[in-house]
């Protein structure tokens, strides 16, 4: 279990607490180099999410961090994106296996009102022209199949918010291998997709779904792109602290849906879906390694 990253990056203490090897770039031979394309506000807590999961395979996976060029951060101090961050443009400059994009709190902003909206659409556009293997999550999904094929994210008035179950629908799909009906998954979002919208879309089929979350998993049918949903990076109090924000917030939330025993937010949550993650993403770098 190991990563290629700076060393010095915040996660690799935590990851290496964890029993995941810490490697610095250019150390050993990477199997896969991945872009991972930061939207979240406190982009620390988001890197060591997505490092545990792709520290988690058998492989070597280098991760370049990549922010908005046009975007200045105001959770994130910027001494830490100027030292472990680059911009796209520099970072694929070398040969990329994967790019993963992530989500960011922005379901109240018109896609074209998002202050980085050109520069991410032309990552989309690079990503497709050059056939980059690609996973886009929650609100990068949404935005690029907007983009894509003009498919609108529709705003719900409740935050789905808790863990579901989910089946699968495509058993064929690669990044489904070894994963059963019925695997848990974590959702906080204030939207979601037309179901019949994505069914029409001739390049697009359902991978997974939830009774209670909808959409979870979408594909592109060359197999190289995935619109993802749901949140299986997260760790076992993210919902909980999300939860408790909001309380503060005044926002009288719901509490998170099957996610606290007994639904008390007294009980200390059970992490119920980190190995399917771990097995998703292991599923994928499989595939890219391959390309």
């Amino acid at each position: 279990m190991s990563i290629i990253v700076d060393p010095d990056i915040p996660a690799a203490k935590t990851l290496l607490q964890e029993g995941i090897t810490v490697y610095r770039p250019g150390s050993v031979i990477a199997d896969a180099r991945i872009a991972f394309i930061n939207l979240m506000p406190v982009k620390t807590d988001t890197e060591l999410d997505f490092m545990r999961l792709l520290g988690s395979s058998d492989f070597n996976v280098e991760i370049v961090p990549v922010n908005m060029a046009t975007h200045i951060s105001r959770h994130t101090p910027s001494e830490h994106i100027d030292r472990f961050y680059r911009t796209f443009q520099h970072a694929s400059q070398q040969p990329l296996h994967g790019i993963i994009i992530t989500g960011a709190p922005l379901e109240n902003v018109a896609f074209e009102d998002v202050t980085y909206w050109n520069e991410i659409t032309s990552i989309f556009d690079y990503t497709q022209k050059h056939n980059i293997p690609a996973l886009y999550i929650c609100w990068s999904a949404f935005a690029v199949l907007y983009h894509r094929h003009g498919i609108p994210m529709q705003l719900t008035n409740r935050k789905i918010s808790g863990i579901y179950t989910h089946r699968i629908l495509d058993r064929c799909d690669p990044l489904m291998k070894n994963v059963s009906d019925g695997f848990h998954v974590p959702h906080s979002r204030y939207a979601i997709w037309n179901r019949t919208l994505i069914e029409s879309c001739p390049s697009l089929h359902i991978v997974a779904d939830s009774q209670g979350a909808g959409i979870y998993m979408a594909a592109s049918d060359n197999g190289n792109e995935y619109f993802i949903v749901g949140h299986g990076e997260y760790s076992t109090d993210t919902l909980d602290k999300e939860y408790r924000r909001d309380m503060a917030k005044g926002i009288e939330p719901s509490i998170p849906s099957h996610y606290y025993p007994d639904d008390n937010p007294d009980n200390k949550p059970v992490n119920t879906w980190h190995g399917t993650a771990v097995n998703i993403f292991h599923n994928w770098l499989h595939v890219i390694s391959r390309k």
